[in-house]
């Protein structure tokens, strides 16, 4: 998923600033792998969606794949109401570590540092 490429996704990148932080998701299943994601090696996309328990869930479509982490749904979190209220999904570049059958799910995320 190249945000410069002519294939423009419908939706925003989160994070704005580009991610390079691989977040492994929790609760992810290998079998609910899009099929897709087998086939790509740079990653794939996948929209982050606030949910009711203050986590942010990670989807293919309405399949929810998994969650954030607590402390990486808070550090997106105003990116994600942010985009709500533009209207547009907040998409995210995932990918697919280890062997078929045992593989993990990272989204690819960033944080800013805080000044002292």
């Amino acid at each position: 998923m190249d945000p410069s490429s002519s294939t423009r996704m419908p939706g925003r990148l989160v994070p704005a600033s580009g991610g390079h932080v691989p977040v492994r998701v929790r609760g992810f299943l290998d079998s609910a792998a899009p099929t897709r994601a087998t086939r790509s090696e740079r990653g794939f996309a996948v929209a982050l969606a606030r949910s009711e328990h203050d986590v942010v869930k990670v989807l293919d479509g309405s399949t929810v794949l998994g969650f954030l982490p607590a402390t990486w749904s808070q550090t997106v979190d105003f990116e994600l109401w942010s985009c709500e209220q533009a209207g547009e999904p907040a998409l995210a570049r995932a990918v697919l570590e280890g062997v078929p059958g045992e593989r993990d799910l990272f989204v690819m995320l960033d944080w800013k540092r805080r000044r002292a």
